[in-house]
């Protein structure tokens, strides 16, 4: 029997260059990722979701090419959500982590 196939990484694309509110952007996060729906939607419920939820191993691409002036302002946001999967990804061998901005 081949195992191969349980341990390549689900790739998952976050693209939140569309998103014009913060809620948006954990709408996102929940369907790509397939997180429950009392997903929190705070980044400590991000934190606790990719570190004991999310199916691993997994490729995961975030995408934030902002296309509105309100998708704009979210870049602080964006930022902060970036840097949990950034120190989930270290903490993690089973996370890669890959940015287009």
């Amino acid at each position: 029997m081949n195992y191969t196939k349980y341990f390549i990484p689900k790739e998952r694309v976050l693209d939140f260059s569309k998103c014009k509110y913060l809620g948006e952007i954990h709408q996102v996060i929940q369907q790509e990722l397939e997180l429950p729906e009392w997903y929190g939607q705070n980044l400590d419920a991000l934190w606790d979701s990719i570190t004991g939820i999310m199916y691993v191993p997994a490729d995961i691409t975030i995408i934030f090419k902002p296309e509105t002036e309100q998708s704009q302002e979210l870049t602080s946001e964006i930022s902060k959500i970036i840097d949990v999967f950034k120190e989930a990804a270290q903490e993690y061998n089973e996370i890669t982590l890959h940015v287009e901005m």
